[in-house]
């Protein structure tokens, strides 16, 4: 190993960093996690670039544990670092912690330690070059929108995450995560009209750039077009990214231990372990599933926790993650847990998955696209996007949000205008009791939840009866 004032920095070699932490530790026990991020950015407003740029940062966190009277303690320090000065600082600063932490509450096994072949590979650098074809794209996007008095705002971003986990138990993991963006939202006539798409991705096939075109002219026409719709129960559908939002809400909501103290709709005073688990929590055909390796939305196959919380345990680091079944044909199966939760309410532990997909079956036959499911409506609204959503009740799930840059109205199958927007009440968990359409699930943005979720795969839903409580002015 190189002495630790040698360490080039720039080489993104983060096994280098996680092993010249982990010999620093004078801990019982270490976890050293090094992330180096690769970022990529352009912004764009009034169609016209306003800012990008290119960056590297390199963060890491050190996990010590310590013999305590009545147990071991963790205790978990996180920086951003420059030099191996403040590597070792991080590390001295947790080993000190650690002698002075209460025994842990999450206090469990470790995992058996496994090796990854590629631990000692270096970060993912991202260079510029490789938004070379996406922006001569948004550039033709546009010179479009100008000769159409059509404004064009939003942002791409490009990042990828290395992740090193080492630990004094022997485990040696690597993982890169990439996380792309694309948003994009159109204005015209004088901003009053208002439209937005959101990606996944930045690097999309042609015939997608030539589509969204198409689609937003399609949808500031029908905006041209104002019918009022008073609040109440509607039939609604719900584009990808508007459902993953609540569907997002839903997984963060799933904690065991929220459950079995009675803090969320999964409680239950009759079940042993104060879980709804095995119980039908949504309709036949519903499927909540996280797998790392998804195809649609890979993530990393080891938990990687820097801090202990209510659904999650340092504990845990380095353990081997599986596909988990949260819903299955609609009955709850798992909750998240950690391995000291699976412990104490005799439940499986299911740690969290940065990732999470939703299936629908059993409900007639699946729509090829959004517009052939609004087609298939009937009579109701289909929102574009919802934003804002805040938790009314943890107790039944309930959220209050805004609809966002377009709800049209659909009648006897066609979409023939726009109304204002909403606020809304309603549950995630009572909206998958009410579905009675889909389209086939595809990976999505939710808009609310992007900066914080972005391995999510969604299909197109009908809901009957969402609850849209008044009118709103958002935009």
């Amino acid at each position: 190993m190189m002495a630790s004032d040698d360490y080039p920095f720039e080489t993104g070699a983060g096994s280098v960093l996680a092993e010249l932490a982990l010999a620093a530790s004078t801990s019982l026990h270490c976890h050293i996690i090094v992330e180096i991020t690769s970022h990529l950015n352009q912004r764009w407003a009034r169609s016209s670039l306003t800012t990008n740029g290119s960056t590297t940062d390199i963060s890491v966190t050190a996990i010590a544990f310590a013999d305590r009277p009545g147990g071991i303690s963790a205790a978990s320090v996180t920086q951003s670092v420059s030099d191996v000065t403040g590597l070792l600082d991080t590390v001295h600063a947790a080993d000190a912690a650690a002698l002075l932490a209460s025994p842990a509450e999450d206090a469990s096994p470790f995992p058996m330690p496994s090796v990854d072949d590629d631990f000692d590979a270096p970060a993912l650098r991202l260079s510029p070059e490789i938004l070379t074809v996406p922006t001569k794209r948004l550039g033709e996007l546009i010179t479009w929108g100008r000769a159409n008095r059509i404004e064009l705002f939003g942002y791409l971003e490009r990042e990828s995450t290395t992740t090193w986990l080492a630990t004094s138990a022997g485990a040696r993991r690597r993982f890169c995560a990439p996380a792309d963006r694309l948003e994009i939202t159109a204005k015209s006539h004088a901003r009053t009209r208002s439209t937005w798409n959101g990606f996944a991705a930045v690097e999309l096939p042609q015939d997608d750039w030539t589509n969204l075109r198409s689609d937003i002219s399609q949808s500031l026409d029908w905006q041209g077009v104002s019918i009022e719709v008073a609040p109440g129960r509607h039939c609604a559908l719900l584009s990808p990214s508007a459902i993953g939002d609540f569907v997002i809400d839903l997984y963060w909501s799933a904690g065991a231990r929220d459950a079995a103290e009675g803090r969320s709709a999964f409680h239950s005073d009759a079940a042993l372990s104060g879980t709804r688990v095995h119980e039908r929590v949504a309709a036949p055909g519903i499927h909540v599933t996280s797998d790392p390796y998804d195809p649609l939305v890979p993530a990393s196959p080891f938990a990687v926790v820097s801090t202990s919380g209510r659904m999650s345990s340092v504990f845990d680091n380095g353990r081997a993650l599986e596909r988990t079944d949260w819903i299955r044909d609609g009955r709850l199966e798992a909750l998240i847990g950690t391995t000291a939760d699976a412990a104490r309410l005799d439940i499986p532990a299911t740690p969290i998955i940065d990732t999470i997909r939703l299936d629908i079956n059993d409900v007639g036959d699946r729509a090829d696209s959004i517009t052939d499911l609004a087609a298939r409506l009937g009579d109701g609204l289909m929102l574009t996007c919802v934003w804002y959503n805040r938790t009314v009740d943890p107790q039944t799930m309930l959220l209050t949000g805004l609809t966002r840059d377009g709800v049209y109205v659909v009648r006897g199958g066609e979409i023939i205008g726009a109304s204002s927007n909403f606020r809304f009440n309603d549950s995630p968990i009572s909206m998958l009791n009410r579905i009675t359409a889909s389209t086939v699930p595809a990976r999505t943005l939710p808009r609310e939840m992007a900066d914080y979720a972005n391995n999510v795969a969604m299909p197109a839903v009908v809901v009957d009866g969402m609850n849209f409580t008044s009118m709103s002015d958002a935009r």
